[in-house]
């Protein structure tokens, strides 16, 4: 399956390509009085107003210096901004790579999938519908 490899404060981190229209570079967003922390705020995407999300917070890490990249999610009719440091590339996984035991489970979040191990890296598979929408 298609996921796509980005970074998050030196973590590696893989969605499913099949959650995510298309990959931007961050633009304006627009803070949003009285919205949760983890809502940063809207951006104008070729005129549809969407929310954005940041990362980080959905999953109470530290923001990073920089954020360079916006996915665009999407789930039916909703679309949403995933606020994220940085695209790496896009992978195909083999989902018999994708590792979770039965103990990590218990301690892990929902959206938590698993991990994948590359010869240079590991990077935690995350369900990101099961945080944002």
């Amino acid at each position: 399956m298609q996921m796509i490899l980005f970074k998050l404060n030196q973590q590696y981190y893989l969605i499913s390509a099949a959650s995510v229209e298309e990959v931007i570079d961050t633009v304006e967003i627009t803070p949003v009085p009285l919205a949760p922390s983890w809502v940063k705020g809207l951006i104008n995407l070729r005129g549809a107003v969407m929310t954005v999300v940041a990362f980080s917070d959905l999953i109470n890490m530290p923001a990073p210096k920089e954020n360079k990249n916006i996915l665009i999610m999407k789930k039916d009719d909703q679309r949403k901004g995933l606020l994220i440091e940085e695209v790496i590339e896009i992978l195909n996984v083999d989902s018999s790579k994708i590792v979770l035991n039965s103990d990590s489970k218990k301690k892990n979040p929902d959206y938590y999938s698993g991990v994948v191990s590359f010869p240079d890296k590991v990077a935690n598979v995350i369900d990101i519908n099961k945080i944002i929408f």
